[in-house]
């Protein structure tokens, strides 16, 4: 097992890319910190954890707030000796807050509140977990830090500026944090998803079923099956298990090398 004796904290762990990523991480020996603003989805992960046969506790984390991320990490470091991974994972989209569901996706109806509040999670959330760990990486010498991106922050998405924005500059933060903590031997990455069969991607296919004449009377999988085969050369979505190995492979001594990359898993749909 590539990870055995590591601890890792995962922020959004709770479903989706998340939880793929925090059973991945524990299926290679890592004890595993599921963080997630939603109590009982971490729990549940955390239970199918325990299964695994390493360590794991559900945390409570609502990433928007550094007293909370600070927390995290110390209680962490408290109750497990440590920190060798973070993942920061949390995210949204804003979908919950659209004043008018049925209004078409763009920046004429994109409000003030659903952009502060994607770019909060989703940009703020990544930077304040990355500071809150730091410190501890800086006096051990040693760290791997994985910020999860998107596509959409590679290849602004017309529908999503507010999304594409905020993962346009978890990307370029990265590769600042990157810079800055090489000298310490920590490694900063980032991996930008594709098409994933998530709730945050079920939220956007409901929306564009309602909003899209083209689709209008569609189930919100064909919206994804059309992306996939317009979009994607292998022609599959991707599932969340395939970014949790592609963290595993990040965390792990194999990628020592590796630093202020960007990484798609997305089928080929961004190349570069």
């Amino acid at each position: 097992m590539r990870l055995k004796g590591q601890v890792a904290i995962v922020t959004g762990g709770g479903g989706g890319i998340g939880e793929g990523i925090c059973l991945c991480l524990a299926k290679e020996g890592a004890d595993v910190i599921v963080s997630d603003v939603n109590m009982g989805l971490a729990e549940k992960v955390a239970e199918k954890i325990n299964k695994i046969g390493v360590r794991s506790s559900a945390v409570r984390t609502d990433v928007r707030y550094e007293n909370e991320c600070i927390d995290l990490v110390k209680n962490t470091i408290s109750e497990y000796g440590g920190v060798d991974i973070l993942v920061c994972c949390a995210g949204t989209n804003g979908f919950s807050m659209r004043e008018n569901q049925e209004a078409p996706l763009g920046i004429e109806n994109l409000t003030e509140e659903v952009w502060d509040l994607t770019m909060d999670v989703n940009l703020k959330g990544v930077f304040l977990c990355n500071k809150a760990v730091i410190s501890h990486f800086m006096e051990k010498m040693h760290g791997k830090i994985i910020n999860i991106s998107s596509v959409a922050g590679r290849n602004g998405a017309a529908p999503l500026p507010h999304y594409s924005a905020s993962k346009a500059g978890v990307i370029n933060f990265s590769q600042a944090m990157a810079t800055y903590m090489g000298p310490y031997n920590v490694n900063v990455n980032t991996i930008c998803p594709g098409v994933i069969w998530t709730p945050l991607w079920e939220e956007f296919a409901k929306v564009v079923v309602k909003t899209n004449p083209d689709f209008e009377g569609s189930e919100p999988k064909d919206v994804i099956f059309n992306m996939v085969d317009e979009r994607i050369p292998l022609q599959r979505v991707q599932m969340a298990e395939d970014i949790g190995n592609t963290v595993v492979f990040l965390a792990s001594s194999e990628a020592k090398e590796i630093t202020g990359q960007a990484l798609n898993v997305d089928g080929g749909m961004v190349m570069s």
